[in-house]
């Protein structure tokens, strides 16, 4: 008798179930791809910009009412002024399947450290000369590739920027003082604010001249002093004569009496026979007396009207004219305090420095250039997308 079957002998075993991808993947794929779309999402937005550039106008006046914080990844056009000679040229190594380019970093000077351009060279001998308009992609200055290299070498140059103002400028900047730093408005009326590392430089048109008499033409320092007390007005004279060619004073001489006054000199010189001509040593010589004064822009003040500050160390502070002589002028708690009438001019400088806040121009990089790296960032998108759907469909079958 044969053994009896179960029929479920005879249907074929179902298949195992398929073993799903684990989720661990899903995550790490959703994960390093929103990176990468972040990453390159600038490029994503700047192509869907039209193809018209922003005009922004001249550097100049942009810097003046503040550049627009939200220009990252804008399409525009900007006037300014390239600063040749301090230009940087970097050299970008070839990638794979890509030849090597070279692109040169110009600072506008309207700008500061702020606003630079990045022009590509195709040749070393590629022109130098610019027409000072820039189109293309404004970027932030930090998130450029090549930022560590345009601040090393701008910053490198030690680049000054000097500005005229007004003393009345300089008075009333520093009434609106806040802090170590001072904004002034310069003679073409921008400003310029100035910090710690600033330097403001007084230059003092002093009312009296120098009176340099030649070693050779005057026997002793007696003798020159008193052909300088011949002249009849008030006079100084140093009691160290450091100079190994001429005696010098300093004489209250009004501009009227000047050029009698070197007549009367040159006629008190002794002339030796071997003399050469322009030789310091020989003969006299009344010279206007003009002093400057750089001074920190942190340490100036404008109390009471009148700018004080200290000297430097071989800093001549000037004369005061008491009982028809001249004496040196005495400081005030060591600092020197000057009228502004008193004040011929005034220079203003800074260091420049790059500013990672600021923004460079890629110049003719334009919107509709950017295609490939869109259609990079839709399948890194599809992809994310696709793994989250796994994700979410796995959560629903546990839960099911």
């Amino acid at each position: 008798m044969s053994e009896a079957t179960d029929p479920a002998d005879d249907f074929p075993p179902a298949d195992a179930p398929r073993r799903r991808r684990s989720p661990i993947i899903d995550v790490a794929v959703v994960a390093l791809g929103g990176y990468m779309l972040f990453w390159m999402f600038g490029d994503v937005r700047y192509f869907l910009q039209g193809s018209e550039p922003r005009d922004l106008g001249d550097a100049a006046a942009l810097v003046a009412k503040g550049v627009d914080p939200g220009l990252d990844d804008t399409f525009v056009v900007l006037r300014g002024t390239p600063d040749v000679q301090h230009a940087a040229r970097l050299r970008i190594e070839p990638k794979s399947g890509q030849a090597g380019r070279t692109i040169g970093y110009l600072r506008l000077i309207e700008g500061g450290g702020s606003l630079f351009a990045a022009i590509p060279r195709t040749t070393e001998a590629a022109p130098q000369q610019f027409e000072g308009v820039f189109e293309g992609r404004m970027r932030r200055l930090s998130e450029s590739p090549n930022f560590a290299a345009i601040q090393q070498h701008f910053d490198g140059e030690r680049i000054v920027e000097g500005r005229d103002a007004t003393p009345a400028a300089l008075l009333e900047a520093l009434g609106k003082r806040q802090g170590d730093g001072i904004t002034v408005v310069d003679t073409d009326g921008q400003s310029i604010t100035l910090g710690t590392k600033a330097t403001v430089t007084i230059v003092v048109e002093q009312p009296d001249v120098q009176a340099q008499l030649g070693r050779s033409s005057f026997d002793s320092p007696a003798a020159a002093e008193a052909a300088v007390a011949a002249l009849g007005f008030p006079y100084y004279a140093p009691p160290e004569q450091s100079s190994a060619r001429f005696y010098n004073f300093y004489v209250r001489l009004p501009a009227g009496e000047r050029e009698s006054a070197q007549a009367k000199l040159s006629a008190a010189a002794v002339i030796p026979a071997d003399a050469k001509p322009a030789d310091p040593s020989v003969g006299a010589a009344i010279l206007p007396w003009i002093t400057s004064y750089p001074v920190p822009a942190s340490d100036i003040t404008g109390d009471g009207g009148k700018f004080g500050f200290v000297p430097g160390d071989n800093a001549k502070p000037g004369f005061d004219l008491q009982d028809g002589k001249l004496v040196p002028r005495p400081l005030q708690a060591g600092r020197l305090v000057l009228d502004p009438g008193d004040v011929k001019a005034v220079r203003l400088e800074r260091p420049v420095t790059v500013d990672p806040q600021g923004y460079v121009i890629d110049v003719g990089v334009r919107p509709r250039d950017r295609w490939l790296e869109v259609v990079m960032w839709c399948l890194v998108l599809i992809v994310v997308g696709w793994n989250v759907t796994s994700l979410v469909a796995g959560w629903r079958a546990r839960r099911a």
